[in-house]
């Protein structure tokens, strides 16, 4: 926890983050959900859970980052922060009508987005995916990166709202491929 978290606040303290304006897939689906109460995971600064503040969401935004975190209370000290690793951290059940998960993969937390989320509840997850080819964002361990189809398979026990998988070049300029779903929690539709 300590080297990621040291990572991340030498990269927040140092860098301008590019990632400034709410992500696209939020903007266009977050009416999906009840205002109630949204997680944001691996909040950043807090571009999302801003966006969802304004909305009228109560949001929770979790991050490693208290470098981050303080740039968020500073801005909307309405916004519950909560610096978690979160390898180690859990979702409690039931407790949201909103999860958002953008531009970070933990496949630990899947379960844990779906029991999160309360009946009707909406996920809008969107992460980076392998692709091969020329030009392509390559990291040095693949696990952090989805494979083809597999968000769609993790989000398919769900109602599939939308799904896509396409090109995107990343603010630094770098070429990148995206998943992106947003399903809904229909407790008939999960196993028991």
């Amino acid at each position: 926890m300590k080297e990621d978290k040291e990572k991340w606040n030498k990269r927040y303290r140092e860098e301008d983050y590019p990632w400034k304006e709410p992500s696209d897939i939020l903007k266009k689906f977050y009416h999906l959900a009840k205002r109630g109460k949204a997680l944001d995971i691996a909040s950043g600064t807090g571009r999302n859970s801003i966006f969802l503040c304004d909305k009228g969401f109560d949001v929770d935004a979790v991050d490693i980052s208290d470098v981050a975190l303080r740039r968020i209370r500073e801005e909307r000290p309405e916004i519950n922060t909560i610096q978690a690793d979160l390898d180690f951290y859990n979702i409690p059940e039931n407790s949201y009508d909103l999860i958002v998960n953008i531009n970070y993969l933990n496949r630990r937390l899947i379960p844990q987005i779906k029991e999160g989320l309360r009946e009707n509840g909406v996920v809008v997850f969107e992460t980076f995916t392998l692709k091969e080819g020329e030009g392509y964002m390559q990291p040095d361990n693949k696990d952090y990166l989805l494979r083809p189809n597999e968000l769609l398979h993790l989000f398919a026990d769900m109602y599939v709202v939308f799904y896509q998988e396409k090109d995107y070049i990343k603010p630094d300029g770098q070429k990148a491929f995206l998943s992106s779903v947003v399903a809904v929690k229909k407790c008939s539709y999960l196993p028991k």
